[in-house]
């Protein structure tokens, strides 16, 4: 069992973080295309994994604060040229189960997408313009359910300065071309990305508008293959709605074999796994 900290002793550690904070200014860069490119890559090569499972708990909660729970299954899948798929699929509650979604990432294009819906037995392509969609009602998008696509951004490094105690890179990240502007929800996404792990702690997304609209939270990373790190919980919190979408892992599995056919739209169609 993993030892657990009192409230006592978590606000203690919280108050020793905001002043160890206070004391350490932050630290100005130009903004360097190069650097923050860099830094994205070395953290895609670091937390890099050939496949792994995923059993999620998810919980939806309103503005109001009502709740709704959701369970999930998720593969992924980093393939021989060095890109992502990933297939996943709701378990519960009973009216979305066996919902899915089948992501194939395709470097420096956008990624393909579909989404399968048991109640009409088809796969929907999703379309780029609609990848800015809320994906199954979440305060995630369609685009933020695909890994880091390193292909359609620019990433400047700005800054960097204290997050949650941990000296971090401060990156700034756009889309790379007009068409990506155009279909994607963020004009803008900073990311906080802790310097000793290459971890990322934080992520805030900013509108068409350029005002904050989301910000993600992962927390409580585990190793889990080496330096390899995963955060087993994730927060996205939509400012403006005010609601959260909180994403719990209750089982991991690590490098099981998973093939390549498995990620295909005949599985996605199945019932079950």
């Amino acid at each position: 069992m993993k030892p657990t900290m009192t409230s006592d002793r978590l606000f203690a550690l919280g108050a020793v973080l905001a002043v160890a904070a206070s004391l350490f200014p932050t630290t100005a860069y130009a903004a360097d295309p190069d650097s923050g490119r860099e830094i994205m890559e070395q953290q895609r090569k670091l937390h890099r994994l050939r496949d792994e499972h995923v059993l999620i708990q998810m919980r939806l909660v309103s503005k109001l604060g009502s709740e709704k729970l959701r369970t999930l299954s998720s593969y992924t899948l980093m393939t021989a040229n060095d890109r992502h798929k990933v297939l996943l699929r709701f378990l519960a509650p009973p009216d979305i189960a066996n919902t899915g979604l089948l992501v194939w990432e395709s470097g420096d294009g956008e990624d393909d997408q579909w989404l399968y819906l048991p109640a009409t037995r088809k796969v929907k392509r999703i379309p780029a313009s609609g990848k800015k969609n809320r994906f199954m009602g979440t305060d995630f998008a369609h685009e933020d359910m695909r890994p880091e696509a390193l292909g359609l951004y620019t990433y400047a490094l700005v800054r960097s300065e204290i997050m949650d105690g941990h000296d971090s890179f401060v990156i700034e990240a756009r889309p790379a071309t007009p068409e990506h502007a155009r279909d994607s929800g963020y004009s803008l996404r900073t990311l906080w990305i802790r310097k000793d792990s290459y971890v990322t702690v934080k992520i805030e997304y900013y509108d068409k508008a350029g005002r904050l609209l989301k910000v993600l939270t992962p927390r409580r990373y585990v190793n889990v293959l080496g330096a390899a790190q995963r955060a087993d919980e994730m927060e996205m919190h939509d400012v403006q709605a005010g609601s959260r979408t909180i994403m719990s892992v209750e089982r991991r599995t690590l490098n099981s074999g998973l093939k390549e056919n498995f990620f295909t739209e005949v599985e996605l169609t199945r019932g079950s796994w």
